[in-house]
């Protein structure tokens, strides 16, 4: 399908979800004819009990206010996970978000209490960030790890930017287009909760003229909320460590996120971050 910067965020959604599904994974005969490897239009219809005519209205923006029962009926017959599905709603709810105001694009603060908590966190790399991946705070562990953020300007403080735009990027992560693929869905998800986020649409905007890549993945229209993972790095001094993460929380209206990496007991991993973190304690002074 071509690209289609321009289509409501709800139809482009449904044009990516379409052409992504196969006949066969929606349990429909391929024909030996049969071109297009994505769905049809009336195929979506008729396996979410609607007409072709309102679903072509959807996927050319004309129809923007589907009930959710049509909603749920697309979800299934799209195949959608949760973060999908809940994406979808959201999308034809059109959510407002907040409204820009002279104060919108500076960055929150970090409450006390999450400051503390991140400090106390060693020996395991830990950072609080923005829905749209912005860094506001890091630990020692997480310089060591991986970068300190503080040599970098603020407007680059940003994992998308870093892993997109930094040529650091690709030595460090194991898996470059699996963290790059996860940040766009992570900058989706993030934008549809808050359209008005002036600072996100910067960032899409800065990216995708920079990156191909980035254009490409942004394209897609993949989304992702919240979520445990694990990522591999190659550190250029312990080698290969293997984290899992897991990002939680912070209440308030903010949606900050505290993520913390952490290794299995005992594993090579978790030594070298022992390791890192008896090197960077500071030694006491010698006794008079």
């Amino acid at each position: 399908m071509a690209p289609s910067a321009a289509l409501p965020e709800l139809a482009h959604f449904l044009r990516t979800r379409r052409a992504r599904l196969t006949p066969e994974a929606a349990g429909l005969p391929r024909s030996a004819a049969r071109r297009l490897n994505g769905l049809r239009r009336a195929e979506v219809a008729a396996l979410a009990g609607i007409s072709p005519e309102y679903y072509t209205r959807l996927e050319q923006g004309r129809q923007r206010r589907p009930s959710p029962d049509v909603l749920d009926a697309l979800a299934t017959a799209l195949h959608l996970d949760p973060d999908a599905r809940h994406h979808l709603h959201r999308l034809a709810a059109g959510t407002p978000g907040h409204r820009a105001g002279p104060g919108a694009t500076a960055l929150p603060a970090v409450p006390a209490a999450t400051l503390r908590l991140l400090d106390s966190l060693t020996p395991w790399p830990a950072h609080v960030v923005t829905p749209v991946r912005d860094v506001l705070a890091w630990n020692d562990a997480e310089a060591w790890l991986l970068l300190d953020y503080a040599e970098l300007p603020p407007e680059q403080r940003n994992f998308a930017w870093f892993v997109f735009c930094d040529p650091r990027a690709p030595r460090l992560l194991t898996d470059w287009e699996k963290t790059a693929r996860g940040n766009v869905r992570r900058l989706r998800h993030a934008l549809a909760a808050d359209p008005g986020d002036e600072r996100g649409h910067r960032l899409v905007a800065d990216l995708t003229a920079r990156s191909g890549r980035f254009a490409a993945f942004w394209e897609e229209h993949d989304v992702r909320g919240p979520a445990t993972g694990r990522h591999g790095f190659r550190h250029p001094r312990a080698g290969r460590l293997d984290l899992d993460y897991t990002a939680y929380v912070v209440p308030g209206a903010d949606r900050l996120e505290l993520v913390v990496l952490t290794a299995d007991e005992g594993s090579p991993t978790h030594q070298a971050l022992l390791r890192a973190a008896a090197e960077r304690r500071p030694r006491p002074d010698p006794a008079p």
